[in-house]
């Protein structure tokens, strides 16, 4: 609830900001680090980038005792790809490589760490531009994403590097309304992302854990401010609402209720134009904030456990460019 009430004075703030008071003419200029940004008929828009993250959280056993604390760092490289079909009709391809090194820290010692790695499972989506502000006071996109299983979702253990694919498919179901003036745009963002169950093999003894279907959903607000011909800055704010999972282990036969916990983020980037509309360089920063998760056994509560003060810090760059 405070999330969402933090969204909405988001919003609010925005919206009564200098810039969007004075900038309420509509302009239809596409810009390609802007957050209403589409390719016209013919254009191929891509994005290479990387990014760091440092996650930390602190693990509870089943009595609400501290039991260890768990450090994650992460590299992603990633990269999409965005051609026009029409004016107001594109193509969305997204793909990448990650890294992730997890280090856990338990009371009386006895540290572990396990490492990840691998492409992630390629995206493939499409963007109707249904309406546009060259002939409507706003624009509005739809979204559509879909992401097949194209990777084994392996557990990382202490002979063998884990896998990053998550395991399942995922879609994504999606739309973006907002308002681009000359000097300031503000777009809302809302998001069903539906993902299918998932399938993680535990490399020491080839157990397989499931996890069921569900469906999460996204808000979100982001904006840009353009400073002049070479400078802009993008701020937003997003929340994710998790629901619930349910786990079940195909060799051992237990089942457990996984309680995901909602992230609420903020991000913030600084972008320079190298080349007018055709190269601009990105650096980038986001923090996620997340909510208590637990792991809940009904026929062995001996096993539950959950985690407590989760946050996770990420920074990165990204250099954009369209050939048109």
């Amino acid at each position: 609830m405070r999330s969402t009430k933090f969204l909405a004075a988001a919003a609010v703030l925005a919206m009564c900001s200098p810039a969007f008071a004075q900038d309420m003419a509509s302009d239809s200029t596409r810009i390609i680090s802007d957050p209403l940004y589409l390719t016209l008929q013919g254009e191929l828009y891509g994005a290479s980038g990387w990014q760091y993250g440092s996650l930390n959280r602190d693990n509870y056993d089943n009595t609400g005792a501290f039991a260890s604390k768990t450090h994650v760092t992460t590299n992603a490289f990633d990269q999409t790809f965005l051609y026009g079909i029409t004016d107001d009709f594109a193509l969305h391809l997204d793909w990448g490589y990650d890294t992730r090194d997890a280090s856990t820290h338990p009371v009386g010692g006895g540290d572990t760490t396990r490492d990840s790695s691998g492409w992630t499972d390629p995206e493939f989506g499409l963007i109707y531009r249904l309406m546009d502000q060259r002939a409507d006071p706003l624009t509005l996109d739809l979204r559509a994403d879909y992401s097949p299983d194209a990777f084994s979702g392996k557990s990382a253990v202490a002979d063998n590097i884990g896998t990053t694919a998550r395991g399942g498919q995922m879609a994504d179901f999606g739309a973006t309304l907002g308002h681009e003036g000359p000097m300031f745009t503000i777009a809302a963002k809302f998001d069903a992302i539906w993902l299918d169950t998932a399938k993680i093999i535990n490399q020491n003894n080839d157990d397989v854990s499931l996890t069921s279907a569900t469906w999460n959903y996204r808000i979100g607000l982001d904006t840009q401010t353009r400073l002049n011909d070479l400078f802009s800055i993008n701020a937003g704010v997003g929340h994710t609402f998790t629901n619930n999972g349910q786990v079940y282990n195909e060799t051992t036969g237990l089942g457990h209720i996984t309680d995901g916990g909602d992230v609420t983020d903020l991000n913030a980037a600084l972008n320079y134009q190298v080349l007018a509309d055709t190269l601009v360089a990105s650096l980038q920063y986001q923090h996620n904030f997340y909510q208590n998760t637990r792991d809940l056994f009904p026929t062995s509560p001996t096993n539950n456990s959950s985690v407590r003060n989760k946050d996770e810090d990420l920074v990165g760059v990204t250099m954009r460019y369209a050939f048109h």
